[in-house]
């Protein structure tokens, strides 16, 4: 069957009153992510979406009928795709470290500048971003990606992410006698453990003796080198060995070496099971560093009860290198004050309606926006507001969230189908790759992380070989010490065709006479 053949097919209706493709992605785009079960996961879909198009899965006719039926293709239009050496397009599987810009925020950057130029301080509360209260805008941008009940009391965006969980920790992390632990897992972000470290020396504390790293079972030693998928089971046995002397526990809500999705809501609901029956000043505190998971996956972070977490925002989020980042503060601790909840404080954290009476008491504003010290950089709300609106018209997390379990099941399938994935990759003789993200397409994002191996006998392929091979050929993925490539086909700009491409350019990288 002709690609154009397939676009028809996949697009046109039927006499015969069968399925098409394009009533096939919308049905499964319109499924409550929060409700999926086995019935409306991703195989099944893809399986669907070939028979529908009559082309099999592995063919290239394949992505161009389905990206030719999706309803969210046009997304892609919106964002910059970096290109190539020979001017196309390239294969961007980078998301999951830095998302692509979108084409809107420059203007909105020009629209500041201008208006510094123009009006001086008076841009503080003039224009469509003032900038005295320029943050403000974005919790109700915000609400639904990060699930919160009420967004400008429950989230509060300003500084990076690990000056946020130094914020929270301060605030969250109280050890008192033997209640003095923090459970983090061993293949935490570097960042969060040195964070959680220096907050148990801060206070006079060991790491050796109050940093409990959670690994997949008691023998396997918290090295770099040990990352694996992380059961939830095992979070939970160590939570409940640790029940006495826990203050703490700070986990990746996606882990961001093996892409894992943790089951946060599980876990949190666990730890307050255990505070049911304590008083307030010995209950464990959970937070989450959602770095990886804030735009990836569906969160509902008021309704799981977390006491905090913290985002950065130019990952999925697609707000520039190293820019504005944003936290949770559940509303059960809105109205605690700065005796009962001691935290570092600044002029911003004062409610607006009191900040420029100049007080010399610190009045503590409601929930989140306390954490805040100093007054946000409003160029750096200029590049996350176009992005988080562009979320809003996509139809949010939830839908976007239904065509990246398409795209990373697709993904997945194609390495399978082509043989690129061990022990078939050897039956062929080519070297292959090792799929580390778990293969239940709701414990992870869209991120897969793959290991490459060779062959006994043959030269053994690196990690920086792979990337470097594969970026010569127009794919930009990114690789992570000590053995991983990340690649994660994101929804807003990443099409089938894509995922298609990447997988044939991988296949003649992994050849043994490859360069």
């Amino acid at each position: 069957m002709s690609v154009e053949g397939g676009q028809a097919s996949a697009a046109g209706g039927s006499d015969s009153g069968t399925t098409t493709c394009a009533e096939i992605f919308s049905a499964f785009l319109a499924v409550d992510p929060f409700e999926a079960d086995a019935h409306s996961l991703p195989a099944a879909c893809l399986e669907k979406l070939a028979a529908a198009a009559s082309v099999s899965i592995g063919a290239a006719e394949f992505a161009s009928a389905v990206d030719a039926v999706d309803p969210l293709a046009s997304f892609r239009e919106k964002f910059h795709v970096p290109l190539h050496t020979d001017g196309k397009e390239t294969v961007y599987m980078c998301g999951n470290s830095l998302g692509l810009e979108p084409k809107a925020t420059s203007g909105v950057i020009n629209g500041e500048l201008n208006k510094w130029a123009r009006v001086g301080v008076k841009g503080h509360f003039e224009g469509d971003i003032p900038w005295a209260t320029c943050e403000e805008l974005l919790p109700d941008l915000a609400k639904d990606i990060v699930g919160a009940e009420d967004p400008k009391l429950e989230i509060a965006f300003t500084n990076s992410l690990t000056t946020n969980l130094h914020l929270l920790m301060t605030a969250f992390y109280r050890p008192s006698g033997q209640r003095n632990k923090i459970l983090i897992e061993a293949a935490a972000f570097p960042s969060d453990r040195y964070a959680a470290s220096s907050h148990i020396l801060s206070r006079g504390l060991n790491p050796a003796e109050c940093l409990i790293e959670a690994t997949v079972s008691d023998d396997v030693r918290p090295t770099t080198e040990n990352y694996a998928v992380l059961p939830t089971e095992r979070i939970i046995e160590l939570i409940d060995r640790n029940a006495d002397t826990l203050a703490l526990v700070m986990l990746s809500g996606l882990q961001y070496i093996t892409g894992q999705f943790f089951d946060i809501e599980h876990i949190t609901k666990h730890v307050q099971d255990i505070n049911a029956s304590r008083k307030d000043e010995d209950k464990i505190r959970i937070g989450w560093d959602l770095a990886h998971a804030v735009g990836n996956v569906p969160l509902k972070m008021h309704d799981w009860g977390a006491d905090f977490a913290a985002f950065c925002t130019y990952k999925y989020l697609n707000s520039g290198a190293g820019c504005l980042a944003g936290l949770f503060v559940h509303s059960k601790h809105a109205h605690r004050g700065m005796a009962e909840m001691p935290r570092l404080a600044g002029w911003w954290g004062v409610p607006i309606a009191e900040r420029f009476k100049m007080a010399q008491e610190f009045k503590c504003a409601p929930g989140a926006p306390s954490f805040v010290c100093s007054n946000c950089p409003p160029m750096l709300v200029a590049c996350v507001k176009p992005s988080l609106e562009v979320f809003q018209a996509a139809g949010g997390v939830a839908r976007l969230r239904r065509k990246s379990l398409l795209l990373t099941g697709y993904l997945e399938m194609m390495l399978q189908t082509n043989r690129l994935v061990v022990p078939a990759a050897f039956e062929d003789g080519n070297r292959g790759v090792e799929i580390v993200t778990p293969s239940d397409p709701l414990a992870r994002g869209c991120q897969l992380s793959l290991r490459v191996v060779s062959p006994e006998g043959a030269k053994p392929m690196t990690m920086h070989q792979l990337n470097a091979s594969l970026d010569a050929r127009g794919v930009i993925a990114d690789e992570r010490e000590p053995d991983v490539i990340r690649i994660a086909p994101t929804p807003l700009y990443n099409s089938f065709g894509d995922v298609y491409r990447f997988v044939r350019i991988l296949q003649d990288c992994l050849r043994l006479d490859s360069k």
